[in-house]
């Protein structure tokens, strides 16, 4: 029998809400504001599952408090990648990255300086 995941909050940071306001216009520019407000409404829903699968995301090398996960509408396709970082009872959601973009180097730009 697997274990119950514990239910943590979620926190986005101000990085992380411009993002999702610059994907919303990119979208609303691209695709239209139906388009563009439902997918922000699809990356919220996915960031808020983090309350209880905080758990699958990948580490950051480096830093295992700091994961990802990518979140895809389709298999196919480009995403978004959300990096985030768990500390005690709350996932802290740092930002939101395009998966076309060299979203890891931006992972690792993330980690303080030695």
């Amino acid at each position: 029998m697997v274990a119950k995941s514990r239910r943590l909050s979620v926190s986005v940071s101000p990085q992380a809400l411009s993002s999702l306001d610059e994907i919303l216009d990119w979208n609303i520019a691209k695709y239209g504001a139906d388009h563009a407000h439902r997918y922000i409404a699809f990356l919220k829903s996915q960031t808020a599952k983090l309350e209880t699968e905080y758990h699958r995301g990948k580490s950051i090398p480096g830093r295992r408090e700091r994961q990802f996960i990518t979140v895809q509408r389709r298999r196919k396709g480009h995403g978004h990648v959300v990096a985030y970082e768990v500390i005690g009872e709350t996932v802290h959601v740092l930002n939101y990255f395009h998966t076309a973009q060299d979203w890891r180097r931006h992972l690792r730009s993330m980690l303080p300086k030695p």
